[in-house]
């Protein structure tokens, strides 16, 4: 029965543009509806402004002759520097600092209209005079807040401001209470509460949400907006933006960050010439009291002893000897400041312990060297030494100290704003080009889903082919015809179109219809043509209402029956009245057939309603009565259609079928399923029958990837409602 061939699962590219095309201007509804939607969306948010600015992370310079470990601990190195002062730029201490210098956890603003305030404001709407929208502002008013102390369960909480006049307005706090006050003036409300409202623009009855959030959430909040990048690699300049919805506050904020930044470099580098000084000033004191116990024990010794001559050979030695045990001191002076910073495993220490271990081995070769001296010159030669050495000491000491009390006097920090924070002109945010582009693309996919969706889904009749593949010839295509759908669509008298619309393209094919007929039932035992669909709503009443009329207006004496003793429709095509006997009661031998055959609106056309319907449509139609009926019919009449119920709802067809001469089945295109189709022919052939075709009823040629040649040629051959063809 089924003759399906390979390619019905195959994607048709051909025939998915076809229908595309067909449906672009559904699509286009789609697009339009999505831009729109899209253009809305966009402007009813709030705009966002960037700033930027560049700050370059300059080498230390201020360390004077600071030894080279501190400097680098100081941060004149350069490896991996921008990494570790973008996180000290991304930290909360920082933010906090920028947070509290321009009091940025006190929100305050004017109530703003959900959503379509934005939308006003963009479109430069005025504002309206309805009182309900005084309380709302979509214009350029602003409230600035000095002062603002509240309780802590409060925080977070809505303010609401109400200006009454020029200068008042009155306060409604959190807990329900109400405090009045003046522009200028701060209003306490008890010691848990003030505020000081600075300036308020705006007309009376504006409200204004006035709230303190939490300083550490907002300095958290702030780190994680701020951006901050390298530019390039290895350059040592940042690149700072952040966004905010206010232009001013957008490039203000930066900068409070930046001079937050500044200032805490700067400290820090005066911090450490600080804790550098504290080591000297701590170690001068011993250092000057070993000068003054080498220079006593010297004199000392020389009263005791006559006086002793060194030779040159020796003094050479007495001098190298100093310069060492200098060098050495100054190595663990310069260990005993790094070890406030650093373990002793810090590759700058080892290194230090390596110089120190050279220099005690060259000190201890010259000790060795001088033990073959006289006794009173070898003591001579070490209180020299020693007192040489302390003085040495000394003297760097207080050197040590000017240098480092001219770094913190001195210290700028190695931080250098480059560009101060400048806010672009246009909005970043919302990109209402993009959001319109995008919404555009998604309307275009929506329009496109809706139409091959469905068709994916549900796989229904597109076209004669669809028949043809099921083993049905198909004797017409009739096209959509909008009179008739408007005309079924209303309870009441349904419209002929074959007698009020001659000229319709479905009428043309209803006569191609008859003269299909023609030929396709010469064999058939009677000249009576049922015709029956898979499912309601295909328009099998009206292809036989309008086929009998074509017939009739060629002169054949044609009688349509009303077959359907459930929900039969032929009536409204007639007005005939609900209640009007028709082939029910002939069947139940209620009434004559003479009296329910009525005649119709042009010549030769006669037509037989249900009638009441019955308890028990399907054993009526199974008594000997109906095939009677349609004996009688066709004997008194040259034709006789018969309007079947649908098969798949009930057994009626199959039973009406073996008292015709040949039974049709309609499918409505793009509405009837091709799994419906199949089911009512397997229904119809295990019952014994055969359809000899197929009708398609309601053809869109404008939907359809398929099948619409016949319809379009047909089209253009037509004539219009003047007798004139297109």
């Amino acid at each position: 029965m089924s003759n399906k061939n390979d390619y019905d699962d195959e994607i048709d590219l051909a025939e998915i543009f076809h229908v595309l095309w067909a449906r672009k201007l559904f699509i286009a509804a789609f697009v339009v509806g999505f831009v729109i939607i899209g253009f809305l969306y966009a402007k009813s948010q709030t705009p966002i402004f960037q700033s930027t600015a560049l700050v370059q992370l300059e080498e230390r310079s201020s360390g004077g002759d600071l030894p080279a470990e501190l400097q680098a601990l100081m941060g004149s190195g350069s490896g991996g520097r921008a990494a570790t002062e973008i996180e000290i730029l991304k930290s909360r201490s920082v933010a906090s600092d920028a947070v509290h210098a321009l009091g940025l956890h006190i929100d305050a603003a004017p109530r703003a209209l959900p959503f379509l305030g934005n939308i006003f404001r963009h479109l430069g709407v005025p504002h309206f005079g309805t009182s309900w929208l005084k309380a709302y502002s979509w214009q350029s008013e602003t409230i600035e807040v000095g002062v603002l102390r509240v309780r802590s369960e409060w925080i977070g909480e809505e303010i609401v401001v109400v200006k009454t006049d020029e200068r008042s307005f009155d306060v409604e706090l959190p807990d329900g209470s109400a405090l009045s006050g003046q522009v200028g003036t701060p209003v306490a409300g008890g010691e848990d509460f003030a505020l000081r409202v600075d300036a308020l623009t705006g007309p009376v009855g504006r409200e204004y949400i006035v709230s303190s959030r939490d300083p550490v959430l907002i300095a958290t909040e702030l780190s994680e907006d701020l951006g901050v990048a390298e530019v390039g690699r290895q350059s040592s300049i940042l690149r700072l933006t952040y966004r905010h919805p206010d232009r001013a506050m957008a490039s203000g904020v930066l900068d409070a960050v930046m001079a937050a930044y500044v200032r805490q470099n700067i400290q820090r580098g005066a911090a450490s010439a600080e804790k550098s000084l504290q080591f000297i000033q701590d170690r001068l004191p011993d250092a000057e009291a070993q000068v003054q116990a080498a220079q006593l024990a010297l004199n000392s010794y020389q009263r005791s002893v006559s006086s002793v001559d060194l030779t040159f050979e020796t003094q050479q030695v007495l001098s190298s000897a100093a310069k060492i045990e200098t060098q050495l001191n100054d190595l663990k002076m310069q260990q005993a400041e790094l070890a406030l910073d650093v373990t002793p495993n810090h590759p700058s220490y080892k290194r230090l312990e390596e110089n120190r271990v050279i220099l005690e081995e060259r000190l201890a070769a010259i000790r060795e060297e001088t033990q073959g001296l006289p006794e009173q010159q070898l003591e001579v030669f070490n209180l020299n030494r020693d007192l040489q050495v302390a003085q040495e000491i000394y003297q760097s000491l207080l050197q040590r100290r000017q240098e480092l009390q001219v770094v913190r006097a001195s210290t700028i920090g190695n931080i250098r704003v480059i560009d101060n924070a400048l806010t672009e002109r246009f909005a970043v945010a919302p990109r209402t080009k993009i959001i319109v582009m995008l919404a555009a693309v998604l309307g275009l996919i929506t329009g496109v889903g809706a139409i091959l969706v469905p068709r994916m889904l549900r796989r229904t009749v597109d076209g004669v082919e669809d028949l043809e593949n099921l083993g049905l010839s198909v004797f017409a295509s009739v096209g959509f015809s909008k009179l008739a759908d408007q005309s079924s669509n209303k309870n009441k008298t349904m419209s002929i179109l074959a007698v009020d619309r001659p000229t319709d393209l479905s009428v043309e094919a209803l006569r191609s219809l008859r003269t299909s007929m023609h030929f396709g039932m010469i064999d058939a035992k009677s000249q009576s043509l049922a015709i029956t669909s898979p499912a309601p709503g295909v328009g099998k009443s009206f292809i036989c209402v309008n086929l009998a009329a074509v017939m009739a207006q060629a002169g054949t004496r044609v009688v349509v029956i009303d077959a359907d003793l459930r929900r039969g429709v032929l009536r409204k095509y007639f007005n005939c009245p609900r209640d009007t006997n028709g082939l029910s009661e002939v069947l139940a031998d209620d009434v004559m057939l003479e009296d329910v055959i009525r005649k119709g609106p042009i010549e030769n056309l006669f037509y037989i309603t249900s009638g009441h319907y019955p308890p028990n449509p399907s054993e009526l139609l199974m008594r000997p009565k109906f095939e009677q009926v349609i004996k009688q019919l066709s004997e008194q009449f040259d034709f006789v259609i018969v309007d079947a119920p649908p098969i798949l709802a009930v057994t009626d067809p199959v039973i009406l079928s073996k008292y015709v001469g040949a039974t049709m089945i309609a499918a409505r295109h793009k509405v009837t399923a091709a799994p419906e189709l199949e089911a009512a022919i397997r229904i119809f052939e295990a019952g014994g029958g055969k359809f000899i075709g197929a009708i398609l009823n309601g053809y869109k040629a404008e939907a359809s990837g398929k099948g619409g040649y016949y319809y379009y040629y047909n089209k253009r051959y037509a004539y219009d409602d003047k007798g004139s063809k297109e």
